[in-house]
């Protein structure tokens, strides 16, 4: 009896000790991870085991078609979103879903910081991007068509991975591919805002006499937002030599050269060419552009001004916070766009009494949520005013 109750405290020391190792904010890399059957299991969000613990991961980036109506309000938002029958929505998430288990066959890496990615869900999620012989689940799911680019973004780099904003402009080259061959949920969404975007842009390449698009081609130029493109004024040694011909030693010279004005005048340093810069110019920027209107990130651009002001930000999801609230106040992280583009998240204190409505309210992206921007602790917060 002493030797099973010695047993079982060395068994709960592990866990507690395993526990306490998932630090939010800090990225870790489990390899050798498995799939584990699941009845939530979907394109996006899967059980994975890692030695003895299992998980629930929600990758980032993208969002995968649901596979059934259990949250019909999102399936009806996806089917607004493609133009399609809703039908077709849990369709194309049951194929998104065949695929990511196809992908996770054997062992694979699992990326993550441990941040809370449950959402609607009751079951405990966490972000992370999903890797196997060097390829990114997120990356094949968009070239197959089965997502689209509505996701947690990450916030910085992850340990042997690219930027975000690098690995944004992968990911909206695979989507304009699919587009293009019409794959997966794209062959039905002929209709869809997105589709008609693609069609304008081919046109005006086209009317331009650029010719046909090509991935990593000059003629991607314009595909990739300039708020996801490189500001070579302020970008780092690594994040230089991720461009097209850029090695350590131009980089350097890029980074010596600065103030650059144009992009046309980095063919004046030493062994950039005019072929060397049509290579990556579609990729970079000299003078980061202002944060969309009704962001986040736009009201942060001048904090002194509307710091403890009544601000109106446009809402691109909703999910509840663990964070610790005032008392009489439950706390939500609110993700944040205006026209398309990201502007950042921010926590949000929701009056106990509201918190409810708020949430179902504010599951339909684009509705405009007014807050005080205030000071917390030290970090910039939103709070809904009691009327």
């Amino acid at each position: 009896m002493r030797t099973l109750i010695i047993l079982l405290l060395i068994s709960l020391l592990g866990l507690s000790t395993r526990a306490a190792d998932q630090v939010e904010g800090v990225w870790e890399v489990l390899e050798g991870c498995r799939l584990v059957s699941a009845s939530y299991n979907d394109g996006d969000s899967f059980r994975v085991k890692h030695e003895n613990e299992e998980y629930t991961f929600r990758l980032y980036f993208v969002d995968a078609p649901e596979t059934s109506n259990t949250y019909i309000d999102r399936v009806r938002e996806q089917a607004r979103y493609f133009s399609i029958p809703e039908e077709s929505v849990t369709d194309t998430g049951k194929l998104a879903t065949t695929f990511t288990q196809n992908f996770l066959r054997g062992e694979f890496t699992v990326i993550t910081k441990w941040e809370d990615a449950r959402g609607s869900s009751r079951h405990k999620r966490y972000f992370a991007l999903v890797q196997k012989q060097n390829n990114y689940l997120s990356l094949e799911l968009t070239r197959a068509g089965l997502v689209r680019l509505y996701g947690m973004p990450t916030r910085d780099s992850w340990p042997g991975g690219v930027t975000p904003r690098s690995f944004l402009g992968r990911l909206k080259n695979n989507e304009r591919e699919a587009q293009r061959e019409e794959d997966g949920i794209w062959a039905l969404a002929t209709g869809s805002m997105q589709m008609a975007g693609l069609e304008a842009l081919q046109a005006s390449t086209v009317a331009s006499g650029i010719g046909e698009l090509s991935t990593g081609s000059h003629a991607d130029m314009g595909t990739i937002p300039l708020k996801d493109r490189l500001n070579v004024n302020t970008a780092t040694s690594a994040q230089l030599q991720e461009l097209p011909g850029i090695g350590k030693a131009y980089a350097a010279r890029i980074i010596s050269a600065r103030p650059i004005e144009s992009i046309d005048s980095l063919v004046q340093i030493p062994g950039i060419s005019n072929k060397t810069l049509e290579g990556f110019r579609h990729l970079i920027i000299t003078e980061d552009p202002p944060p969309p209107a009704f962001t986040v990130a736009f009201y942060q651009a001048e904090l002194d001004r509307y710091l403890n002001t009544e601000v109106t930000v446009q809402v691109a999801s909703v999910s509840p916070s663990q964070l610790e609230s005032p008392e009489t106040f439950r706390a939500v992280t609110l993700q944040t766009a205006y026209q398309g583009e990201a502007g950042g998240s921010i926590t949000a204190y929701i009056p106990d009494e509201y918190y409810d409505s708020f949430i179902n309210y504010y599951r339909e992206p684009g509705r405009e949520f007014k807050g005080l921007l205030y000071s917390r602790d030290g970090e910039i917060v939103m709070v809904y005013v009691r009327k």
